[in-house]
């Protein structure tokens, strides 16, 4: 019997995209469209995303010992890692393989213009930094983009 390789390639991408499914509960202002667009983003990559239209989530990043200079304009909670704006899905990934446990979670701070849910789609990622961060409120570099 022979098999394709297109379809092996393909089949080995379905499985290593569903090996990374995960779920993301999502803290946004209920009008953000931008924040909207990158849980779309998230939910095409095959994750389900669970949407928390609050005015406050501060606790949840204050418990996560998210600093405040590096806030963004949603939260994301996943496999126990803060994801704060927006964090593009191979950064995500790759933390979700590693598993860090001296990582408390991920920032792309402020609002980057060329990043997932604000770039236009399918235009390349730049001109922005991934910051990890612990619980006591050391960064360190990530990913630059």
């Amino acid at each position: 019997m022979k098999i394709k390789s297109n379809t092996l390639i393909l089949a080995a991408a379905l499985v290593s995209s569903q090996a990374f499914a995960v779920t993301i509960d999502l803290y946004k202002s209920a009008n953000c469209g931008c924040c909207a667009a990158w849980a779309k983003i998230m939910e095409k990559n095959g994750h389900e995303v669970t949407v928390h239209a609050d005015k406050d989530w501060s606790n949840v990043r204050q418990s996560h010992g998210l600093p405040y200079q590096l806030g963004s304009c949603h939260t994301a909670i996943i496999e126990g890692y803060l994801i704060e704006g927006h964090v593009p899905q191979a950064e995500i990934e790759r933390l979700l393989k590693e598993k860090p446990t001296n990582i408390a979670g991920l920032s792309a701070p402020g609002m980057p213009m060329h990043s997932p849910g604000m770039a236009k789609e399918g235009a390349p990622f730049k001109d922005f930094q991934v910051i990890a961060f612990d619980k006591s409120g050391k960064t360190s570099l990530y990913r630059q983009y």
